[in-house]
């Protein structure tokens, strides 16, 4: 973890004064302890999801897994989306306005 702690930090602020860096991989077991001092950070994964952090070392961890504050990846669906909806408005707007015309 330390190898990304300029990363880390970058996303998540410098680590507090009595944090203690502990890798903790992928243990189910491990709870992370909400910190009321630390303002939550939604984070990113390549595929898309989203997660909300509420510590410095569970932002860590997740950072360290991967996950940024920016989405990398294009979606296509949502433009298709914004698109088809998009050139229907100008196609029924277009309609009525011709239609009103004549």
């Amino acid at each position: 973890m330390e190898e990304n702690l300029t990363n880390i930090e970058n996303i998540c602020g410098s680590i507090p004064d009595n944090q203690e860096l502990i890798e903790i991989g992928s243990d189910p077991n491990f709870i992370f302890v909400n910190d009321p001092n630390f303002q939550t950070i939604r984070l990113f994964d390549i595929e898309g999801n989203i997660i909300n952090v509420n510590s410095w070392i569970e932002c860590a961890n997740y950072v360290n897994g991967g996950w940024s504050n920016t989405i990398d990846n294009f979606s296509g669906d949502t433009f298709l989306l914004a698109l088809t909806i998009g050139l229907s408005f100008v196609y029924f707007v277009g309609k009525k306005f011709i239609s009103g015309k004549t």
